[in-house]
C-alpha cells in the first residue's frame, strides 16, 4: 500500500478537516458540499495521488452540479473514478442522505467494483476509511450518515420466462443514482433504478458508458443534451478544434510514421488535450441534460496513431 510522506498527510488532514468543520453528527447539513477538487487532489486512488494533471477535461466533470448528466466516453478516460469520489464526497458531507445507489450491467461487475476500485480507496485513503463502515458487504456500504447501494442491472428469471424486475432495486430509497455502462442495461431496469429518486430532493441521475449503437441509451441522451464538447486551442493560430468532431482530419501521420493532433485552422501545428475548455452545443438544453462527449482521442495515454489504425480497420 502506498504510505504518503508526512507533510502530505499534513495537508490532507488540514484540508479534511475544513471541509468537515460545521457538520453536524449526522451529516445533515446539505446546502454546499464545499470545493470538491482540493479535497479529490488529496485522495490516493488507485496507489497514486488523484490528479488533474494530464487530465484536464475532468476538472469541469468533476465539480459540475447539475441534477442529470450523460456521459458519451471512451474506454479509459477516467469518468467512472471522477464519479466515484464525487459520490463518496457527497456521502461524507451529507450531501446525500437517502444514499446513493450505482447501477451495473450484472452482480459481476459489482464485485469487481467492490472489491478492486472501492475497497483499495477506502484502504488507501485513512480520511476517508474513518467515514466507512460495513466495507465486507459487497452489495451495500454505510457511509458518513448514509449508504452505498451497488446492484446489478440483470433481470430475474422466473418459470417461462424473465421477470424484468429486480428485488435488489426495491425498497432502495436514494438521492444520487450512477448507471455505470449504460447501455449495456435494459431500459425497463433503468427505469426501474430512476423510480429509487421519487422521494429524492436531490435526484441526481448520472449516466455513463461507451456509446454502442446510435440514437440509443447514452448516445440518445447526449444527443437530447447540452452536448458539450473538448475545444482545443491552437498555441499558434489560437483556433480552435474539437477532435471528436474533426476526426480523422485532425490527426496527421507525419514522415517518420508518429501521428499528431494536427491544428484545422493553420494545419500547421500540433494541438495539445491540455489546452482545451467545454463548450456546449446546444446551452439551452443544459436545464433538462448536461452532456459530456469525450474520447480516447483526448487521453495522453492512448497513441492517436493506435485510434485511426482501429477505426479503419473497423
Amino acid at each position: 500500500m502506498y504510505e504518503p510522506k508526512s507533510s502530505i498527510d499534513s495537508t490532507k488532514s488540514e484540508l479534511f478537516d475544513r471541509l468537515f468543520d460545521g457538520l453536524n453528527a449526522k451529516f445533515g447539513d446539505t446546502s454546499d458540499i464545499g470545493n470538491i477538487i482540493p479535497w479529490a487532489e488529496c485522495i490516493l486512488l488507485d496507489g497514486r495521488p488523484f490528479s488533474l494533471e494530464k487530465h484536464e477535461y475532468q476538472r469541469d466533470m468533476l465539480s459540475e452540479k447539475a441534477r442529470r448528466q450523460v456521459f458519451l466516453k471512451g474506454a479509459q478516460i477516467g469518468v467512472t473514478s471522477i464519479q466515484m469520489i464525487r459520490t463518496l464526497h457527497g456521502l461524507i458531507s451529507g450531501r446525500y442522505p437517502q444514499g446513493a445507489l450505482y447501477l451495473f450491467p450484472s452482480r459481476g461487475d459489482v464485485a469487481d467494483f467492490s472489491r478492486g476500485r472501492f475497497t483499495p480507496l477506502v484502504n488507501d485513503n485513512p480520511e476517508v476509511a474513518k467515514f466507512v463502515s460495513d466495507t465486507d458487504a459487497q452489495g451495500i456500504k454505510r457511509i458518513g450518515g448514509s449508504m452505498l447501494y451497488l446492484r446489478g442491472a440483470r433481470a430475474t428469471s422466473k418459470a417461462g420466462g424473465f421477470k424484468r424486475s429486480s428485488t435488489a432495486l426495491k425498497s432502495v430509497p436514494a438521492d444520487r443514482l450512477v448507471l455505470d455502462e449504460r447501455d449495456e442495461m435494459a431500459n425497463d431496469m433503468v427505469d426501474l433504478a430512476r423510480e429509487r429518486l421519487a422521494h429524492s430532493e436531490v435526484k441526481e441521475e448520472i449516466h455513463l458508458s461507451t456509446p454502442t449503437i446510435p440514437d440509443y441509451g447514452v448516445d440518445k441522451l447526449f444527443r437530447e443534451s447540452d452536448q458539450r464538447h473538448w475545444f482545443i486551442q491552437c498555441g499558434k493560430c489560437g483556433g480552435e478544434a474539437c477532435l471528436e468532431i474533426e476526426f480523422p482530419a485532425c490527426l496527421e501521420e507525419l514522415s517518420d510514421g508518429r501521428v499528431i493532433r494536427l491544428c484545422q485552422r493553420c494545419r500547421d501545428n500540433e494541438i495539445h488535450p491540455r489546452d482545451g475548455r467545454w463548450e456546449a452545443l446546444y446551452p439551452a438544453n443544459a436545464k433538462d441534460m448536461v452532456g459530456w462527449r469525450i474520447s480516447q482521442l483526448n487521453s495522453l495515454y492512448v497513441d492517436p496513431g493506435e485510434v485511426l489504425r482501429l477505426s479503419l480497420i473497423h
